[in-house]
């Protein structure tokens, strides 16, 4: 090979890396421009709360859910409080986990899988049905028209009866009931005092009645 042709080659070789050298960079600056995240940015949410995320439901329409569902004794903040706590619960709540088993009981079961998905479905649909009756979304009618439009979405199930795990319940509606009435601020409500259900007490306490709730029966 003679001493032109080598110098030739070195050369195009030397040019060709510096024409990849110049695109890189212009790529790289355009995307520094384009994108919101900074190249070396780490995600600091975990896959938990990922997940938790993905399994909420529309918070405006559950609580509207709950505002014509749950007792009106309980009052605006009552009811929140419930709504809360069933959101809450929902959040935590992992499918298909190993369930706990007696003590030589060898058969493992498992917890059913994530109603979320339906329990969000069957909110869409209770909204856009009250678009398409009402020309306005669920949480915008007041509540008389929405316990009606309730009505209409339980007339469907073959029974409305609250199931002791909110988890055995068909529809969105009956989960948020359930939720509700197997708490211990339910049963505080049914008895008008303040049992506090499945909260421990110390033991001086014991004897003592339950302190009634306050006016209204709320808690």
């Amino acid at each position: 090979m003679t001493s032109n042709r080598r110098a030739f080659l070195r050369q195009a070789a030397l040019a060709a890396a510096a024409a990849s050298t110049a695109a890189n960079r212009a790529h790289a600056g355009t995307v520094a421009h384009t994108s919101t995240v900074p190249p070396n940015a780490v995600s600091h949410e975990s896959p938990l709360a990922s997940e938790r995320a993905a399994r909420a439901l529309d918070a405006s329409l559950l609580a509207a859910l709950g505002d014509a569902v749950l007792p009106e004794s309980l009052g605006v903040a009552g009811r929140a409080r419930a709504v809360a706590a069933f959101s809450t619960w929902l959040a935590g709540y992992a499918p298909v986990s190993e369930e706990m088993h007696g003590y030589g009981n060898q058969e493992i079961t498992y917890t059913p899988s994530d109603p979320a998905p339906g329990w969000a479905a069957q909110l869409t649909g209770m909204d856009l049905l009250a678009q398409r009756k009402h020309a306005h979304g669920f949480a915008s009618l007041d509540v008389a028209t929405r316990r009606d439009l309730v009505r209409a979405q339980l007339a469907r199930q073959r029974t409305a009866a609250l199931p002791a795990n909110p988890l055995a319940a068909p529809h969105v509606v009956i989960a948020l009931m359930a939720h509700w009435a197997g708490s211990s601020g339910a049963t505080d409500v049914a008895y008008g005092v303040r049992i506090n259900k499945e909260n421990c007490r110390v033991l001086g306490d014991s004897p003592r009645r339950p302190l009634p709730l306050a006016s209204g029966g709320r808690s």
